[in-house]
């Protein structure tokens, strides 16, 4: 079995390859490199490459870890900011999650629409429940949760994605309101590309800032309390 592992940013990237043992050089491929390599002590092989910011980039990078790499499931490690009461540094395992930025705006308002509804006046239905994560990766979260949980803050939840930084505490606020305990610029785009293929896709996210007013002071000190991934060999 291959799992794909994927990560934003450069800080991430650095982070995870320090981790694990690869193969001396990458393969390059749309402008995206891939490292092979493997966890020790398990039969599993790995596949590991930075994404960059936005959804269109996790999308992309997810498809091809799935139909170039082969990869069976993918883990998503990063950084996500807060819209409940959780600390930075805590951990969030997904469970549920929505594109928060895809709908229609008409008269000057917003409705967010679930991601490939038709979104037209008269047609376009509010999002109303964030779709849930496959059973099994559930219960895989739910494993690995119990597992950490006397070593970290750690918790399942739910994200929002979109393709902009929170630095306000008005959308903070909407974002809310949809049920989102995390805000992120990637996730349900792994998400939706992984039921796409109908595998599972695991994402961990370490929480960065509130996304609030203050949410680019507390991001920028992150770095050095990333999570590890040791646990999910």
């Amino acid at each position: 079995m291959t799992t794909g592992i994927l990560c934003a940013t450069p800080e991430e990237f650095d982070t995870l390859h320090h981790r694990f043992q690869f193969d001396p050089g990458p393969t390059a491929l749309a402008g995206f490199q891939f490292w092979k390599g493997y966890v020790p002590d398990r039969a599993r092989s790995i596949v590991l490459a930075q994404s960059g910011i936005g959804k269109v980039n996790a999308a992309t990078l997810a498809t091809i870890l799935f139909t170039t790499f082969g990869c069976d499931d993918l883990i998503f490690s990063g950084v996500a900011g807060a819209l409940t009461d959780l600390e930075v540094g805590s951990v969030v395992l997904v469970t549920k999650g929505a594109t928060h930025d895809y709908g229609l705006v008409s008269n000057g308002v917003f409705t967010c629409v679930p991601v490939g509804d038709l979104a037209l006046p008269g047609i376009a239905q509010p999002l109303q429940d964030l779709p849930s994560v496959p059973s099994e990766v559930q219960r895989a979260l739910e494993l690995l949760r119990d597992r950490m949980a006397d070593n970290l803050a750690i918790r399942l939840g739910a994200v929002l994605s979109g393709d902009v930084f929170i630095n306000c505490q008005e959308a903070r606020t909407r974002l809310q309101g949809m049920g989102g305990d995390i805000v992120d610029m990637e996730s349900t785009a792994v998400l939706e590309v992984a039921s796409r293929f109908g595998k599972g896709a695991y994402i961990v996210r370490t929480i960065s800032d509130g996304a609030g007013d203050d949410s680019h002071l507390s991001y920028t000190e992150i770095g050095h309390r990333r999570p590890q991934l040791g646990a999910l060999r």
